[in-house]
């Protein structure tokens, strides 16, 4: 496990020890969360990165496979349905925290959402691909299946191309409006 899950592990620890029995425990484990508004000044959140290289022409560095795998989850739809969770266990005294994956159960490719985005932008998204220490401990396949998947998939209402489109009409409304 990577130092990050190690530490969010430890993180998860410290609230269910200290909160179990003061009040209901509800974690959630958050897929890649993705969604306009990204503060562009932090270097996270690729969807972010490649539509911002996309509008500035700014080669973007991956140092990660491009067949590598992940599960995005757009914001307002990550919120829902951590609302629903919290409302489906506060007030059941469960003594045991719920942990709940809130993840889309749809992985794609960083190929994939280069060419998404170069498809949303109708420009090729300047790409440098090289090699990282820290990328050794990076999962290559990192598939989530959301909690109560049933449960939950009416709260999943916005497609990856939705979402990723508007992405890019807000990072290009900031620069057209700077």
């Amino acid at each position: 496990m990577s130092p990050y899950g190690e530490l969010k592990l430890a993180q998860e620890h410290v609230v269910s020890n200290r909160l179990l029995g003061v009040c209901d425990v509800v974690i959630g484990r958050v897929a890649n969360l993705y969604g306009p508004g990204q503060n562009l000044e932090k270097l996270q959140g690729l969807l972010s990165r490649l539509a911002l290289s996309s509008i500035t022409k700014t080669p973007l560095s991956i140092f990660v496979s491009l067949d590598t795998m992940r599960d995005y989850i757009y914001s307002d739809d990550a919120a829902r349905i951590a609302l629903h969770w919290i409302r489906k266990y506060s007030g059941m005294k469960t003594n045991t925290p719920q942990i709940k994956i809130i993840a889309s159960g749809q992985p794609v490719s960083i190929g994939y959402l280069i060419h998404l985005m170069q498809d949303i932008a109708r420009t090729k998204t300047p790409i440098s691909y090289g090699s990282h220490s820290s990328s050794a401990a990076q999962a290559r396949d990192l598939r989530l299946m959301p909690s109560g998947q049933e449960e939950v998939e009416g709260f999943l209402q916005t497609p990856l191309p939705a979402g990723t489109k508007s992405i890019y009409l807000d990072i290009l409304d900031r620069y057209q409006t700077a």
